[in-house]
């Protein structure tokens, strides 16, 4: 498996991902030019991509998703929650190429196992993806807290995309009105640092082979903060594993696994 976050952040998001199979992407919260650049410096082209997948309805994961699957005649995997309250976002597509995420399902020979997650959109799912090969990775991009349906989904991979999204300092002093303040740090809102952290360690085991910390908030969170706060909670534990922040505008080497 091969994968590569072309861009995380509030101002988008879009992740990689090639299996023995099949070419994905999850989320296209870009315009569909800076997903076709991002995807440039990784080697790769739009083209060959074979479905798009949606977490949630919220403009920096589907922004995009609708001009790319009209140009290319990609096909959008999206459950009928988000669906309907993001249908102006995605504007007018064939029903050919409208998938509803109903339970598990395959692209090729590639698994593809969603699960719910807490946040404060309509409906927020992860991703678990599983080539035939065994290689196994899962995404959580916006999750307001760690419960058992994510603990389950996040077992045994060989790499997490986890939500790193705020330091509870810096979010109480930044310039958020409270009413945000409060939704970013609920259970339907998003994962500050040291939750990211103790995840990791709670999910760590031998065959885990890299991190990636992802939707980093530019106004209350920082990445020397982020990485000094995990990597403290790893070293606390005696857990060694790579970590890597996902920049907004920045695209990730493209590591195979």
């Amino acid at each position: 498996m091969k994968l590569a976050i072309l861009g995380s952040g509030s101002r988008g998001n879009s992740i990689f991902v090639e299996t023995d199979s099949e070419k994905i992407l999850i989320d296209v919260g870009f315009s569909g030019k800076k997903v076709e650049e991002q995807l440039l410096k990784i080697g790769e082209k739009i083209n060959e991509i074979k479905a798009i997948l949606i977490t949630h309805e919220h403009g920096d994961h589907i922004l995009g998703a609708g001009i790319i699957s009209r140009k290319y005649k990609i096909p959008i995997y999206i459950t009928k929650e988000s669906y309907e309250v993001g249908i102006l976002k995605l504007g007018k597509i064939n029903k050919e190429y409208i998938h509803f995420i109903e339970k598990d399902f395959w692209i090729g020979d590639t698994g593809i196992y969603p699960f719910d997650v807490m946040h404060d959109a309509e409906r927020t799912i992860g991703f678990r993806i599983e080539e035939s090969t065994g290689s196994k990775a899962c995404i959580a991009t916006d999750i307001g807290y760690v419960d058992n349906v994510v603990r389950e989904a996040f077992k045994e991979v060989d790499v997490m995309v986890i939500e790193s999204n705020y330091d509870y300092t810096k979010l109480m002093e930044c310039s958020y009105p409270w009413e945000l303040k409060s939704r970013v740090k609920s259970r339907t809102g998003h994962l500050s640092n040291i939750d990211a952290a103790r995840f990791i360690v709670e999910n760590y085991h031998s065959q885990l082979k890299k991190v990636y910390l992802v939707h980093m908030s530019k106004d209350s969170n920082n990445p020397k903060i982020a990485l000094d706060t995990v990597r403290e909670e790893l070293e606390k534990n005696k857990v060694e594993i790579p970590i890597e922040i996902a920049y907004q505008d920045i695209c990730t080497d493209l590591l195979e696994f």
